[in-house]
């Protein structure tokens, strides 16, 4: 088993040299086996190993049992270990999401956090055979199409599994043979789920009854069904540009005659991937949905305006056809900013980095960082976003201007100002995200040390 993942991680290019990989670590039979089998292979791929928990606290002395395994395990081989404690009960009647996708949405939203925090990187999961089989069973149940009976894969944007391919049988073989310890989720044997009611009581029926080899079935269903994808992506992504007017963050402008043109399985693919590009997956979005947004490219009238979705909405404008994403309000929010660390703002989805350099190092007409006048900083930096009465001296100039009369001279939406980051000192703000500095921080010839500002954004949550 070792060296099928070894192949899979080399095959399929899962992990490069020098990456930092971050392994989701419940200590389960699954997640352990995944992690014995990076630790023994990250010297000779040369890769840095960190390892995320989160305590659901549902489960009381057995998740703290859990959490205490997973640090053990972690100290006794030298890997770095992040530990959130949330309540997922809780937090998905906050949501008002089930359990289960409140508990994936906080994973991962924990593990980018510890990436931005070493620096970036992927993130490893332990999803095996048999969960594959699981879900698309659980899919074809739903009513699914070819999207959903591809399942998951071994790469996705910064989420690896690679071990994808190995039976449940032969990860508890494994770890019985090397003597490696595992914890056990008393949950997972109980029919409360209904991805637990599939695994304990469907497919059990479905071995016995019809076939006994049902999950490697599923599985290689999904591998075709991937290829085919490919395959339709290709020519999807043809009809998409030839309809595409306009594309940002939160909308997508498409020409809706093109779409009158179009067969109606090519118009509702194009719709589909106007909504992943936007939302970053298609979670959710079912065929209803599609079907209902086919039917207002042939009813609609300008100027009306539906709810397609959770978080979409569509409108007719004239000659066009509009998907737009529903941008939630920010809340106000405010960090403090350690030099040389990255720090993840979670309400953005954006990760900061400054840091001071000397001049002689910086290329002030690189356009991807933003370049400030150290030694003209006073007290400490801090990130957040706007605030009523906020004022910057815009470079150029030497009078006050408001950041509210900014956004309107440069017509940002109101949806999306209070995203915009802003970076200040004790006394004044530095910078304004995408616009201006402060014109007595800018780079002069007599700049010794530069303060230079890096910012990622995320394009997955």
């Amino acid at each position: 088993m070792y060296n099928l993942v070894k192949e899979n991680i080399i095959q399929k290019q899962l992990i490069k040299a020098g990456d930092n990989v971050l392994i989701g670590l419940s200590g389960g039979p699954d997640s352990v086996f995944l992690f014995h089998n990076l630790r023994k292979l990250k010297e000779s791929l040369s890769f840095n190993l960190y390892a995320s928990h989160i305590n659901h606290m549902y489960r009381g002395k057995d998740a703290q049992h859990d959490e205490d395994f997973v640090r053990s395990l972690c100290e006794d081989y030298g890997v770095k270990l992040f530990v959130k404690r949330k309540n997922a009960t809780d937090y998905a009647k906050e949501l008002k999401v089930t359990e289960e996708e409140a508990g994936r949405i906080l994973r991962y939203n924990f593990f980018r956090e510890n990436l931005s925090e070493v620096g970036g990187g992927i993130i490893a999961v332990a999803h095996n055979l048999n969960d594959q089989a699981e879900t698309v069973l659980q899919r074809i149940l739903r009513g699914t199409g070819i999207d959903g009976l591809c399942a998951m894969s071994f790469v996705k944007d910064d989420l690896i599994r690679p071990m994808l391919n190995v039976q449940r049988s032969e990860i508890e073989k494994y770890l019985r043979e090397n003597n490696f310890e595992f914890c056990i989720d008393i949950t997972n044997t109980q029919a409360i789920y209904g991805r637990n009611k599939i695994r304990l009581n469907l497919i059990p029926y479905l071995e016995e009854n019809f076939n006994p080899n049902i999950q490697n079935s599923l599985y290689r269903l999904s591998e075709t069904m991937e290829r085919d994808k490919k395959i339709i992506d290709k020519y999807v992504e043809i009809k998409f540009c030839e309809a595409l007017v306009h594309a940002d963050k939160n909308k997508i402008v498409l020409n809706l005659q093109k779409l009158k043109d179009m067969d109606e399985g090519e118009a509702g693919r194009v719709i589909r991937k106007s909504i992943e590009q936007l939302k970053g997956n298609t979670v959710n979005v079912e065929m209803k949905h599609i079907d209902y947004a086919i039917d207002f490219i042939k009813t609609g009238s300008t100027g009306k305006k539906i709810n397609l979705s959770e978080g979409f909405t569509i409108e007719i404008s004239y000659d066009n056809f509009i998907v737009n994403k529903i941008v939630e309000n920010i809340p106000e929010f405010k960090y403090a900013i350690e030099l040389d660390k990255p720090l993840f703002i979670k309400e953005t989805g954006k990760t900061v980095l400054c840091s001071v350099k000397d001049i002689s190092e910086v290329d002030i007409r690189e356009s991807q960082s933003i370049n400030l006048d150290f030694d003209h900083i006073k007290g400490n930096l801090t990130v957040r976003n706007r605030r009523t009465g906020d004022t910057i001296v815009p470079c150029g100039n030497t009078w006050n201007k408001k950041i509210k009369d900014i956004f309107i001279d440069l017509k940002i939406p109101a949806e999306e100002r209070d995203s915009k980051l802003i970076i200040a000192d004790d006394e004044n703000i530095l910078w304004l995200e995408d616009f201006r500095i402060h014109n007595s921080y800018k780079v002069s010839s007599s700049t010794k040390k530069i303060l230079n500002i890096t910012i990622g954004r995320s394009t997955n949550e």
